[in-house]
């Protein structure tokens, strides 16, 4: 990647962190504004709060990922897969530009595999 272009990654991943910080302050706002109920009552709104907390730590952790990816691009490693060391394809990128796995390594990992060592082909 040339300057202009890691500028450009950098700018579209700080524009993410900052709306992802704004999405987690409005839910942290909405979970504190949440009237507290009666024990003895149970809790209609349990469900509800349940989704919230989720949703919260996802973005969470999206904005861990965000400032990991911005770390990289500082360091001029962005976009190379951090478990194989190969270039992580653009077009995944683009959809989800705070990875730091490529597509193959990433689904090795869910499946409980592992990551792949460069150089070794996948089966």
């Amino acid at each position: 990647m040339n300057g202009q272009e890691w500028s450009e990654v950098s700018k579209k991943l700080e524009t993410e962190q900052k709306e992802t910080l704004e999405e987690i302050s409005h839910l942290r706002e909405a979970l504190k504004n949440e009237v507290d109920s009666d024990p003895d009552e149970g809790d209609p709104d349990l469900g509800e709060r349940e989704k919230l907390l989720a949703l919260l730590r996802t973005l969470e952790e999206k904005n861990e990922s965000l400032s990991h990816a911005l770390r990289l691009v500082d360091e001029g490693t962005y976009g190379i897969c951090e478990s194989c060391g190969r270039q992580i394809n653009p077009a995944r990128l683009e959809a989800l530009p705070y990875t730091a796995f490529c597509l193959e390594c990433k689904a090795l990992m869910e499946k409980g595999v592992g990551a792949r060592p460069a150089g070794q082909p996948v089966f």
